[in-house]
């Protein structure tokens, strides 16, 4: 079987994973061998804003490019946001038979609503004998993802997530420490996203021939 068609066997579960569990929740089909393009199937869509022909997320391309899904078939229960709103969202890695990753099956609820009614209820019972029932701290996760769309969106979240590892704002970076951080985005495939190299450019104070420079200095 080719890669689109191990994918075409998920196509049908988007909109019956997304009728069950809700107008709430979306489901989200990826075809990672084009991030600029990767969303194949979406159902409850406006809940991120993104639709069929969307481009992968930070957390798909980390995914891809850590080899994560190598050491574990699925990341459930992680937080992301979209468009101002929460979620609580889990992904199935879809490996074709060599056990390279070739899409990733997202479900994301919205917990809006949920947190809504939590801070209600803890507002209600906080002066109880019950407020101890209330437990503030839902399971942790190490992953994060950012849902928006936007180019723009998707380079920040990678390069503030990168930014943080070295510790230091790009104001302050050294021209060897930027070079770093492009050549790092490249491999996580931020790259590889239409407008990319420009958003990383401005966020980084570079010039777009210098970004573009760097990558090739990495590839060869």
């Amino acid at each position: 079987m080719t890669n689109q068609e191990i994918l075409s066997i998920f196509i049908p579960l988007v909109e019956f994973i997304g009728t069950a569990m809700g107008p709430s929740t979306e489901v989200v089909l990826n075809d990672l061998s084009s991030p600029t393009r990767a969303v194949i199937a979406i159902h409850n869509g406006h809940l991120s804003g993104r639709s069929i022909g969307s481009p992968t997320t930070d957390f798909a391309l980390d995914v891809l490019h850590s080899h994560k899904y190598k050491t574990s078939s699925y990341a459930a229960n992680y937080k992301s946001t979209a468009n101002g709103k929460r979620f609580v969202s889990s992904s199935y890695f879809i490996n074709n038979p060599s056990g390279k990753l070739i899409g990733m099956l997202c479900i994301n609820t919205d917990e809006t609503s949920a947190q809504e009614f939590f801070l209600a209820a803890k507002r209600l019972l906080s002066s109880t004998p019950f407020a101890t029932m209330i437990d503030e701290k839902a399971a942790e996760s190490h992953f994060e993802e950012n849902l928006n769309t936007p180019i723009a969106s998707l380079a920040s979240s990678v390069i503030s997530k990168t930014c943080e590892k070295y510790g230091v704002s790009p104001e302050r970076m050294t021209r060897k420490e930027k070079m770093e951080i492009v050549q790092e985005l490249s491999e996580q495939g931020v790259a590889e996203v239409k407008g990319s190299v420009s958003e990383i450019a401005r966020q980084l104070d570079l010039s777009e021939s210098t970004v573009y420079r760097y990558i090739a200095m990495k590839n060869k």
